[in-house]
């Protein structure tokens, strides 16, 4: 009885330091971990949160053009194509015929450093519509869309079939240009800018500068606007153009083709500077 008792109080002292020891192991490997969980967080600027915050872009107004172009098509019944003014602002384009060749289906024909006569699907004979309304010079239907600076531009519409609610006369198809308006903004807007192109082949410079004020006011009559826009252009040019002419070709014998030697070879060197202000 009186060894039993020692022994248990051996069993029991040396039963509580172990316990107490175990616990106080247990406690710091959970601090050590949490530790280290807490050190390998923050890996210092070139970690992976400092490379997703420095590598964050932001595209704005992309998706907005891309929707307006294409609900323009969707709600049309005619096969129809569309550029915006988000589009446009976006390509390096001085004018109306520049900013159409970038429509699938219309193709333009270039000289005198810029776009010229505008195709549709290869065919010359269009229509041209201004705001809705039927635009024409004294010898054709249709205008010189150069002469239109493609920052006065809202929007332009390709419609390559026509309806009875078209102007009629585009045969290959009707070409709408929407220009800006003082309601196409919520009030007072004014931008502005301007461009230098330097030409390497005539060794010049050329400019474009063009200017926008707009604004609205509730009046007794109702709600006026009013916009003042211009623009000036000037561009220097060189075109140089090589070219051969056959006059009377004669049939090869042997082959039964037709061959010939030139007899017109000329070369035609061409120095331009023009001015538009609109």
């Amino acid at each position: 009885m009186v060894s039993a008792s020692p022994v248990g109080e051996v069993d029991i002292m040396v039963f509580k330091p172990f316990a107490f020891c175990t616990a106080s192991v247990f406690a710091l490997s959970l601090a050590a971990v949490a530790h280290a969980q807490d050190a390998a967080a923050p890996e210092g600027p070139e970690g992976p949160s400092a490379d997703a915050s420095s590598e964050e872009i932001i595209v704005t107004g992309v998706r907005a053009s891309l929707a307006s172009a294409q609900r323009i098509k969707e709600n049309s019944v005619q096969i129809v194509d569309s550029i915006v003014a988000q589009d446009i602002g976006k390509l390096p384009d001085n004018t109306v015929a520049d900013a159409l060749q970038r429509v699938t289906g219309v193709q333009v024909t270039r000289g005198a450093g810029e776009a010229g006569t505008v195709l549709i699907r290869g065919l010359p004979n269009t229509a041209t519509l201004l705001n809705g309304r039927e635009a024409f010079t004294g010898t054709q239907r249709g205008v010189a869309l150069q002469d239109i600076p493609a920052e006065l531009l809202a929007g332009v519409d390709v419609y390559k079939t026509s309806t009875p609610d078209l102007v009629e006369g585009g045969v290959a198809g009707v070409i709408d240009v929407r220009l800006r308006r003082p309601f196409d903004f919520n009030g007072l807007e004014i931008a502005g800018g301007g461009r230098a192109i330097y030409s390497d082949q005539s060794d010049k410079w050329s400019y474009l500068g063009s200017g926008l004020v707009s604004n609205r006011w509730e009046t007794p009559i109702g709600e006026i606007g009013l916009m003042l826009a211009a623009s000036y252009n000037r561009r220097r040019f060189e075109d140089n153009t090589a070219f051969d002419f056959v006059s009377n070709p004669i049939a090869d014998p042997a082959t039964g083709n037709m061959v010939g030697v030139p007899d017109t070879v000329g070369g035609l060197y061409t120095q331009g500077d023009r001015k538009r202000m609109a």
